[in-house]
């Protein structure tokens, strides 16, 4: 079993690779694994996990998995920058958390175990278009479904700098996230 640790020593290539392999899913409050290709999958009892438990569980989404790549970051002395999307509606409550991060002189979305990024495509100059690029790449996803009941005043896009306690809510996320 891998140790958070184990995971911080790795060059960045291998990190993204490792990062990739966690299985989709998030771990409740009891502390059992629940993953989004389970036959009966359904978010009860959510608990966000630390990084040292997505390590321990091979599990996470991208609400725990940017806590992850931000300590990798941080320990890398690698700038990064996170940012919060959520559509909010009626007909659809989707939300995405996404670091960003320096590398190779450019800002790229940092690849997670959802989205098939790799490591340094899409990179920029400046963050700010990368995160309008990716904010595009949410917002077409979002327009795919809704069709004509898109409204563009239901998306909060917003940066954010704090870190999450273990075993909060989704609630309790949601609630800290939106506020700052």
């Amino acid at each position: 079993m891998a140790m958070l640790e184990d995971i911080m020593g790795l060059d960045i290539q291998s990190f993204f690779r490792y990062i990739a392999t966690i299985r989709y899913g998030y771990r409740d409050k009891s502390g059992k694994l629940h993953f989004t290709d389970d036959e009966d999958f359904a978010v009860r009892d959510y608990a966000f996990s630390s990084p040292e438990e997505v390590v321990r569980n091979n599990c996470g989404w991208c609400w725990d998995l940017a806590e992850l790549i931000k300590v990798y970051c941080a320990r890398h002395d690698l700038p990064c920058r996170s940012w919060f999307m959520e559509y909010l509606s009626d007909d659809l409550h989707q939300t995405h958390t996404q670091v960003f991060l320096h590398f190779r002189g450019k800002w790229c979305p940092a690849p997670e175990n959802s989205l098939g990024l790799q490591l340094g495509t899409h990179g920029f100059d400046e963050l700010t278009p990368c995160v309008n690029w990716f904010t595009d790449w949410f917002t077409d996803y979002l327009r795919s479904v809704l069709k004509d009941k898109f409204d563009e005043t239901n998306l909060l896009v917003k940066e954010y700098t704090r870190t999450f306690s273990s075993g909060i809510t989704d609630e309790e996320y949601l609630l800290q996230i939106r506020q700052g």
